[in-house]
C-alpha cells in the first residue's frame, strides 16, 4: 500500500483544488514563512508562487503593514487556536477591499504549534449594503438630510452638551412657503425638485458639526451649535434671500420660491430639546402670520 502523505499526486490534486477557490488562501510555518497558497491569493499580493513560498511577510507586504501583521501571526502561534478581524487591504491592482482574516493554527504529531493556515474573504458588497442600510436609516431618502430620528440622536447629544458645558446652541425650524401651491400647480415631481433645491441652498451655508433634518414633508429643522441666536439670525436671512432668488419652473408654469423660519436659542431652564423646539415653531407661526418669506426669533432671545 503506497504512502498516500508522500505521494506527489496528492500534493498536487490538493495544490488544484485550492486554486480553484476564488477566496486568498495561505499557509505559513512555525517561523511565519509561506509554504503553501491559492491562485487568489497570488493575485492579492501580486507575486507568483515561486516568490511567495519560502518568503516572510516582510518580504511581500509594505513595511509598516507587514509588522502588524507578522506581530499577530506571532501572537496566534503563541496563544493558539484561531484569529478573526476585518480589515480594509490593497490589491496589488490598486483596488481596495473590505476583507475578513480568519487564521487558524495547526500542530504537529507531538502537539506543538506547527504554523497558520489563513483565509481572506472579501465581504465588500456586504459592507457596501450595510453602509448604505446605515445611511438609509438615518437619512431622509429624498433630500439627503437626516431624518426626524436621527435629529433626536444629535440634538439630545448637544443638549446633553450645552448642560455640561453651558455653551448655548440655536435652533432653527424651516418651512417653505405655500408648498401644497407648487404640488397642485406644477405637479408632485416640481415638488421634489423644490426640497433637493433648497436642501442644497442650506448645506451650502453650513459647517459640518451643524445638524440639518427634514422633519415632515416641508418642515425642516437646524441646529446650531456654538452659535448665539444673532449669528444664527444672519444664517437664516442669508439662507431665506438665496432661496427667494430660486424660480422653480414646470412645462405647467412657474412659481417663486420662499421659505419661512422660525428661530431661538437654549436657555439654561429647557428641560430637554423639544422646549427649545416648541419656541422655534412659535417663531415660524410668527413668520407665517407676518406674510411668510420671513425669519423670526422668539421674543427673549432664550
Amino acid at each position: 500500500m503506497r504512502d498516500e502523505q508522500s505521494d506527489p499526486d496528492l500534493v498536487l490534486r490538493i495544490q488544484n483544488a485550492i486554486d480553484t477557490l476564488p477566496s486568498p488562501i495561505f499557509i505559513k510555518d512555525g517561523d511565519c514563512r509561506y509554504i503553501a497558497c491559492n491562485r487568489a491569493f497570488e493575485k492579492y499580493i501580486g507575486l507568483p508562487r515561486t516568490e511567495i513560498i519560502g518568503a516572510t511577510v516582510h518580504d511581500v507586504a509594505p513595511a509598516e503593514l507587514a509588522a502588524i501583521y507578522d506581530k499577530a501571526d506571532r501572537d496566534l502561534l503563541a496563544d493558539g487556536g484561531t484569529q478573526t478581524y476585518e480589515a480594509l487591504v490593497r490589491y496589488a491592482d490598486g483596488s481596495h477591499h473590505d476583507v475578513i482574516f480568519y487564521k487558524s493554527v495547526f500542530y504537529s504529531a507531538e502537539g506543538k504549534s506547527d504554523g497558520i493556515s489563513g483565509l481572506i474573504l472579501d465581504i465588500t458588497e456586504r459592507k457596501r449594503l450595510e453602509n448604505e442600510l446605515a445611511k438609509a436609516a438615518r437619512e431622509d431618502f429624498l433630500t439627503g438630510a437626516v431624518n426626524l430620528r436621527t435629529f433626536y440622536e444629535l440634538a439630545d447629544q448637544e443638549f446633553a452638551r450645552f448642560k455640561r458645558m453651558g455653551e448655548a446652541f440655536s435652533l432653527l425650524v424651516l418651512d417653505l412657503d405655500r408648498f401644497k401651491m407648487i404640488n397642485d400647480t406644477l405637479g408632485h415631481e416640481a415638488g421634489d425638485d423644490a426640497l433637493r433645491k433648497f436642501v442644497q441652498i442650506v448645506r451650502a451655508n453650513l459647517r459640518e458639526q451643524d445638524i440639518f433634518a427634514r422633519t415632515g414633508g416641508d418642515e425642516f429643522r437646524l441646529l446650531l451649535p456654538g452659535t448665539p441666536q444673532s449669528g444664527a439670525m444672519l444664517l437664516a436671512e442669508r439662507i431665506r434671500d438665496e432661496v427667494s432668488r430660486v424660480s422653480l419652473h414646470a412645462a405647467n408654469g412657474s412659481v417663486a420660491f420662499s421659505m419661512s423660519a422660525g428661530l431661538c436659542c437654549s436657555h439654561p431652564d429647557d428641560a430637554g430639546i423639544d422646549d427649545i423646539v416648541r419656541r422655534a415653531d412659535a417663531a415660524l407661526y410668527e413668520a407665517k402670520a407676518a406674510g411668510r418669506n420671513a425669519v423670526k426669533a422668539h421674543p427673549g432671545g432664550g
